[in-house]
């Protein structure tokens, strides 16, 4: 299936959240920050690595994605971004295989990055920030069977 099917999936995941409007879960447009209602979930694809296992047609990819989760700035931030963070982890690590993508043997939700802060263009940094996010890595495992195909014909 691939990263591009990999990144599909995860918005759809997301997207099948209740915390979330589908029009606010994207892949990779930041343009959607402060357009409609946060929580807003970016989802961005990350490094990868790959391996022969099995026999030599066999391939196993490990994807790595991201998913930013943000929230505007106000008094209840940090509990809204919390429920947000917990939600996107939670729909991740409960479905190990992307709900049934082909090829994924194991997706894990495995870590957050520290605390991230967005200013709107213009606006000064002594000023309070106008959105607050997590950065939630992804780790998925692909094996890929390329019997039939170039040199396994």
């Amino acid at each position: 299936m691939g990263d591009a099917a990999i990144q599909g999936r995860i918005q759809t995941l997301i997207q099948g959240l209740t915390t979330f409007a589908d029009a606010d879960v994207v892949l990779g447009d930041y343009q959607v920050i402060g357009r409609g209602n946060a929580p807003y979930a970016i989802v961005v694809p990350g490094p990868f690595t790959s391996r022969r296992s099995g026999n030599w047609s066999q391939v196993t990819y490990s994807w790595t994605h991201y998913v930013e989760v943000w929230e505007a700035f106000a008094a209840d931030s940090f509990s809204n971004i919390t429920t947000a963070r917990q939600d996107v982890v939670d729909v991740i690590n409960e479905n190990p295989t992307l709900d049934g993508l082909s090829g994924v043997s194991f997706a894990l939700a495995e870590a957050s990055d520290e605390m991230m802060f967005l200013w709107r263009k213009g606006q000064s940094r002594e000023t309070k920030p106008a959105f607050v996010g997590f950065r939630i890595r992804i780790a998925t495992i692909e094996e890929v069977l390329y019997a039939g195909g170039g040199e396994f014909t």
